[in-house]
């Protein structure tokens, strides 16, 4: 379970970025006619509506652990008109099991939060029904000097104790794990991996990017640390991170001056349909 909150307007800053991995997830899942689809880790739910767009006739729920990210949510769908099959609920993945009429489960850059997921994955791969589909994106990213860093610094002596143990939530397994669960679990499976390479603008584009997500939870430790003990660990922190990112990402100039930073993210796809009379991914 998570010890820290999510920022639901920082985390949009790069929107399009961010919602791009799950259109590529989700075109790859072919339900026609789901019943009911599941979102976990909807975030702030502006994916999850693009679901509820796209099957009209199902009812689709996103779940998200964050009350501060499903309130979030819910305000986007009461203030834009979003599709009346569209809800919310505020919901622990790791205590949460699918219905036994659920068709489709998402879940787009969640589970790397959960250690040891794979077991929480089969799971819910028994509980769905034959011709139900299973699709889930991961960031795999933690060997580039974004990710890196953070676990670097935090065996730094002086930021070890405000940080024990919170690069341990991260984990992502190898391609060949996620497809030998989804095989054992009776499912047709599609994996595969991608990188980004992504233009960022800005003076410091990779912090904006990592802080409202992977380099969250350090923030707030380092927060709560000077706090309590009134020191100014945090902005240390931030700035020794930011000049360790422009060193380590390239950039660029276009002809009009604008300065880019090209930031390459690898991200893990696993997609999968429950076996029975199911056409073929």
């Amino acid at each position: 379970m998570q010890d820290f909150t999510w920022d639901p307007q920082q985390y949009t800053v790069f929107a399009d970025r961010r919602a791009r991995p799950f259109r590529d997830l989700t075109a790859r899942v072919r339900a026609t006619d789901p019943k009911v689809v599941v979102d976990l880790g909807c975030g702030p739910g502006n994916m999850t509506r693009t679901l509820a767009e796209r099957w009209p006739g199902a009812r689709v729920i996103g779940l998200d652990s964050s009350a501060d990210m499903v309130a979030s949510a819910q305000q986007m769908a009461a203030e834009s008109g979003a599709p009346g099959n569209l809800e919310f609920d505020q919901v622990d993945a790791e205590r949460w099991a699918p219905d036994a009429d659920v068709d489709v489960i998402v879940s787009n850059a969640m589970l790397q939060w959960t250690p040891d997921h794979r077991q929480l994955v089969r799971g819910w791969l028994e509980a769905l029904k034959p011709g139900a589909w299973f699709a889930v994106q991961v960031p795999g990213n933690f060997a580039a000097p974004s990710h890196a860093t953070i676990a670097e610094m935090s065996r730094r002596p002086e930021y070890e104790d405000a940080l024990e143990g919170v690069v341990e939530r991260e984990s992502v397994y190898t391609t060949d794990e996620y497809l030998e669960t989804l095989i054992a679990a009776g499912f047709e499976a599609d994996i595969w991996e991608t990188t980004y390479s992504q233009p960022l603008s800005g003076p410091d584009p990779v912090y904006d990017w990592v802080s409202g997500a992977a380099l969250r939870p350090s923030l707030q430790r380092l927060e709560a640390a000077d706090r309590r003990d009134g020191t100014n660990l945090q902005e240390r922190y931030i700035e020794e991170y930011r000049r360790i990112m422009r060193e380590s990402y390239p950039t660029y100039t276009t002809p009009e001056g604008v300065r880019l930073t090209d930031y390459p993210f690898r991200r893990v796809f696993i997609v999968g349909v429950k076996n029975d009379l199911s056409p073929s991914i």
